[in-house]
């Protein structure tokens, strides 16, 4: 199981440096977020600070670290934890300017010419020696989250941290991740609705068949003895409710409406996650570029936290042989 991350990380501060004298005392990155772009020849993490006085602190790395789709985004990785030496093309930079550094400016730090301006007056550069572990994991594994976008949420679908999980359907796709909690081929938020104003059961949920069963958990609605997903056509998988007899209800509502449609058509269960890079650096040294051999040391340097949010997230449940996971499935 992946490592959840639920929030933003403060940086550590351990100030000394090789000769004994504290020459920084901090690098107030605190409240900053951090922001990623694709360059290139690199990849660059970094964070803007323009309260104070007008700095950043980045973070450039080889591109063969991470994969990126077709609009610069990281793809997020198979492993937990990533881990790499600051050496030669992976470095850490921390800079003073003469005025402010606008945020989001990604040209600044990944073309191959960085504009004149701001100007720089204070740089250190991290030296060798350090390693950087990236810490990758989810961080819509929170109680109120709302992952699979049926508004529910994670607890009320069953969700505990650490598993195990509730999947209604055994579908192998746990119900706070399943956009179809009963495996009827009608999303759950859409059994959820209510403009029809059925019965609801003692939750509050709405029950059409008055079994105490809410519909997002039934897969006979109407409990006319036919399966919900065999009343909806296979035909227009994403409209369900279009499919209809007789009297403007939708077939799988209608316990007077018989008809059986045998099929093996599944609805598509892909859903965007939120995730996020934990960015932890072991004995990070920085040296002032100025000539007069000033340095830093941090034992552990907690860089802050890189959020990527809407993550397509491919699923297939079990039942469907046919299903292949898109190249994004983590």
């Amino acid at each position: 199981m992946r490592r959840f991350l639920t929030g933003i990380f403060i940086l550590g501060l351990l100030t000394a440096c090789d000769d004994g004298e504290i020459i920084v005392t901090s690098f107030d990155f605190e409240d900053s977020t951090l922001q990623f772009c694709d360059g290139p020849d690199r990849n660059v993490i970094y964070a803007i600070n323009n309260d104070d006085v007008f700095e950043s602190i980045s973070l450039e790395y080889s591109n063969s670290q991470f994969q990126t789709d077709a609009n610069g985004n990281i793809i997020p990785p198979s492993q937990e934890i990533i881990s790499f030496p600051l050496t030669g093309s992976n470095r850490i930079i921390y800079r003073i300017y003469n005025s402010e550094v606008s945020s989001g400016n990604n040209t600044y730090f990944c073309s191959v010419v960085p504009p004149s301006e701001p100007r720089v007056i204070e740089e250190w550069l991290s030296g060798t020696g350090a390693t950087v572990f990236i810490i990758t994991g989810f961080t819509d594994e929170t109680a109120n989250a709302d992952p699979d976008s049926d508004d529910l949420t994670n607890i009320e679908e069953g969700w505990i941290l650490g598993g195990p999980y509730q999947d209604s359907d055994e579908d192998g796709i746990p119900d706070y991740l399943d956009r179809d909690d009963d495996g009827d081929n009608v999303p759950t938020d859409l059994e959820l609705l209510n403009s029809a104003n059925d019965p609801v059961n003692e939750a509050g949920l709405r029950d059409t068949d008055e079994d105490g069963i809410p519909n997002y958990l039934d897969d006979d609605d109407d409990n006319d003895g036919v399966l919900t997903r065999y009343e909806v056509s296979e035909d227009d998988l994403d409209n369900p409710v279009a499919f209809t007899t007789a009297e403007g209800i939708s077939n799988y509502l209608n316990d007077q409406q018989t008809q059986e449609i045998i099929h093996d058509e599944y609805i598509r269960h892909d859903i965007n996650r939120n995730y996020g890079y934990r960015i932890d650096i072991d004995n990070l040294k920085f040296v002032k570029q100025d000539g007069s051999g000033e340095s830093i040391q941090f034992e552990n340097y907690n860089f802050g936290t890189l959020r990527s949010s809407s993550v397509p997230f491919s699923q297939c449940p079990s039942q469907d042989p046919d299903c292949e996971p898109t190249e994004e499935e983590i």
